[in-house]
């Protein structure tokens, strides 16, 4: 099924933030391609005055105002809209939104809580329908907490979520960078007790997803403290209790190296003490054995939610390869028949990640097999290696990701070594950096068999009988299998400890 690209956009006006997001849509996979934000502070002043900050809305009224031009020139002058917490409680929100329904045709009415909950739920699943456990979504004004099961995917109506006035703004006040740990502590036993109110559907998961910008800025600075190899935040796993000691120090002996973090605005930094006693509580109240920060979201349960049925039941894995790979003519319509031609190696291949992920992990691998083509050839591998390793699609880890970028370098290269000092060895067992070079072997072989000529993968067949990994070709094609290409299988079958079989034999 083919698909073209389209693009929706989205607004989304948190307590804290105001936020224009472009996406490309291919199937079920979507992208930003142009995502601008203001910290206005909408709800800043809500706990003292129960209004709308005057700051906050001019620098949204300014916003908006901006995103209406940015959208009618684009052709997109009607986009999605999540207003949350802030329009929702607010005595002058009303006016607000009239004034700038008048002013922009934009609707910022805003949505309840439980859809709030319900979308952010949505987006967490969008982007890896493989997802269970619990996911929590903080903003300027609330928190929302939602049960997450992949069945729930194709069910927006039985997505359980619900939303709760325990953002920073609302638990704390405004003047977030004045407080000092004695603060925080204070909270301890009114947030405890709102958490323990949660329903019991919430309860025993194994996993806590956190979602917001927030936790997204305190999970970089733990990636800077500690010199993660892998700086991207998608997918970025703690254990619970690496977790818990992160939280715990962002709420007392790390408030000042954090309000002075460099490079970080005053407005984030500010939340991210907060953001560490709530975690600190959601751990203690959840009991999860990992957190993983999610970059999707709220925004991305919006677009998911406009998707027609048949599509959000797609990989979005594998249709952003597909996009990723769409322009590079050596690899647009070779990745599905290379995957057919080396599919029969699964039930070889060492295990790496489990049967159902290591096979979309070789289909993904396919898609994106001859990336590197228009690159220079001296330096190609490693070029393709970190393209692959920040490539904009869902549903990976940071193992499957490394694993990924591995498999399509050892595509190009069986000796030297990734570009990305230690990330592999911090990252990949052994077993799956041998899978990764049996992959990469196995696209080599794909490649050189047909001279990178999708309708001839179809005469030659991969088949394992035993110990021996057969080449089977079409009589007509016999010619093709030269010694190079029974080179190839030879170093194939080495890697997987069987013995390689030509049509000639």
């Amino acid at each position: 099924m083919e698909h073209k690209t389209r693009q929706l956009a989205v607004i989304d006006i948190g307590s804290n933030s105001v936020r224009l997001v472009i996406y490309d849509v291919f199937g079920a996979h979507f992208t930003s391609v142009y995502n601008e934000k203001i910290l206005a502070g909408l709800g800043r002043d809500l706990r003292e005055t129960g209004r709308l900050s005057e700051k906050g809305k001019h620098m949204c009224r300014e916003a908006l105002l901006r995103f209406s031009h940015i959208l009618t020139a684009r052709g997109l002058s009607a986009p999605l809209v999540g207003a949350t917490a802030a329009l929702r409680v607010a005595e002058d929100a009303p006016d607000f939104v009239a004034t700038i329904l008048a002013e922009t045709g934009f609707d910022i009415s805003p949505i309840s809580g439980e859809d709030e909950a319900r979308y952010a739920a949505l987006g967490l699943l969008a982007s890896n329908d493989r997802r269970v456990g619990i996911g929590a979504d903080l903003g300027g004004a609330s928190l929302e907490l939602m049960r997450l099961e992949p069945s729930l995917k194709t069910n927006a109506e039985r997505v359980q979520g619900v939303s709760l006035p325990l953002g920073p703004f609302d638990a704390m006040g405004g003047n977030l960078s004045e407080l000092t740990s004695a603060d925080y502590a204070a909270r301890l036993p009114d947030l405890d007790a709102a958490l323990a109110k949660t329903p019991s559907y919430l309860d025993n998961e194994d996993v806590l997803y956190l979602v917001g910008g927030a936790w997204r800025n305190l999970a970089m600075v733990h990636q800077q403290r500690t010199q993660y190899p892998l700086r991207t935040l998608q997918g970025y796993r703690l254990s619970a209790e690496t977790a818990q000691g992160l939280a715990h120090w962002a709420r007392t002996d790390g408030i000042d190296e954090l309000l002075n973090w460099p490079g970080m605005r005053k407005a984030r930094a500010e939340t991210l003490p907060y953001a560490g006693l709530m975690l600190e509580r959601l751990i203690q109240r959840f009991a999860p054995k990992h957190v993983v920060i999610s970059m999707a979201g709220l925004r991305e349960g919006l677009v998911w939610n406009t998707l027609p049925k048949a599509v959000k039941n797609r990989d979005a894995l594998i249709d952003g390869c597909r996009d990723f790979a769409r322009g590079f003519v050596q690899a647009e319509h070779f990745g599905p028949p290379l995957y057919r031609f080396l599919s029969p190696l699964l039930s070889v291949l060492p295990q790496s990640f489990g049967e159902d992920i290591d096979a979309r992990l070789l289909q993904a691998a396919c898609h994106l097999a001859g990336l590197g083509k228009n690159l220079h050839p001296d330096h190609r591998a490693e070029l393709v290696f970190e393209d692959v390793l920040y490539v904009p699609v869902s549903g990976l880890s940071h193992e499957a990701r490394v694993f990924l970028s591995l498999s399509l370098f050892r595509s190009y290269t069986a000796k030297r070594q990734p570009p990305v000092s230690g990330l592999v060895d911090v990252l990949l067992t052994e077993t799956q950096h041998h899978t990764a070079a049996c992959i990469g072997e196995a696209i080599r072989l794909g490649i050189v068999v047909t001279g990178r000529t999708p309708s001839l993968l179809s005469d030659f067949e991969l088949e394992i009988k035993g110990q021996t990994l057969h080449l089977n070709s079409d009589i007509a094609r016999r010619d093709m299998v030269t010694k190079q290409v029974e080179y190839r299988l030879a170093k194939l079958a080495k890697l997987l400890g069987l013995t390689p079989v030509t049509p000639a034999n």
